[in-house]
């Protein structure tokens, strides 16, 4: 038990050592950026979608 508070205090820390960005992104780098995580929830829902199907046979 210790060990996982451990491990998500450690997790909290980097998450607030990096909340604000330090670079500056122009707005094709946001836009390229939110074309990726789109581009990523499609895949794992592609794969969720998959492993239902895989799963009812």
């Amino acid at each position: 038990m210790r060990l996982f508070k451990n491990a998500v205090e450690s997790v909290r820390a980097i998450n607030r050592k990096y909340a604000k960005p330090e670079i500056e992104m122009t707005p094709f780098v946001k836009g390229c950026l939110v074309a990726l995580r789109l581009y990523l929830f499609t895949l794992i829902g592609l794969m969720i979608f998959k492993f239902i199907i895989m799963a009812k046979k």
